[in-house]
């Protein structure tokens, strides 16, 4: 698959807004995408995209004629964000793939772009991703692991788990398994 990554820049929010709806997994729960217009555990994600500390990357393939994947970061301070926190100087990470891109190694590239980036400026990165994602393993061969505050439910009454990724032990790339 021909893919290419950049940047999101700070104008795009409706490109993050279009990838909450995947990541947050909302088809398999049954939800409307509009419920991420105005639910505050999705929009925090994505509103006022641009802000000091947002930063992610595009896939894109113009084989296909629009973006494939996004992963992004974004830094919370403790009233706006969810039981998922870890820290004021921990970004949360977030990433989504069209289901036709995926098993593809789109997933990878993306996310070792993105912590690539991350290395450079934060101290680590952390997640939360339902248990029952095949995701888990790729966080895994990242370095991501286990915070001892998971499991987690989450906004759809499942169980998700919290997974950090510090940079001082393990940067992306370095983890088994990861080209």
């Amino acid at each position: 698959m021909d893919v290419r990554i950049r940047t999101v820049l700070p104008s795009e929010s409706t490109l993050i807004f279009s990838f909450v709806t995947l990541a947050a997994r909302m088809q398999e729960s049954g939800e409307p995408i509009q419920k991420a217009l105005r639910d505050h555990e999705l929009t925090r994600y994505w509103q006022n995209w641009g802000r000091q500390g947002d930063l992610g990357v595009v896939a894109e393939s113009d084989s296909v004629g629009y973006p494939i994947s996004c992963a992004w970061v974004r830094l919370f301070s403790r009233e706006e964000a969810g039981a998922d926190y870890v820290g004021e100087d921990i970004p949360e990470l977030a990433i989504g793939t069209i289901s036709t891109a995926r098993g593809q190694g789109v997933g990878t590239r993306i996310l070792q772009a993105l912590l690539s980036h991350c290395k450079t400026r934060y101290s680590g990165v952390s997640l939360s991703v339902r248990i029952d994602n095949p995701a888990i393993r790729l966080y895994e061969r990242f370095g991501f692991r286990r915070t001892s505050g998971s499991p987690i439910v989450n906004r759809v009454g499942t169980e998700s788990v919290i997974m950090l990724l510090s940079f001082d032990q393990s940067g992306p790339g370095q983890g088994p398994g990861v080209d």
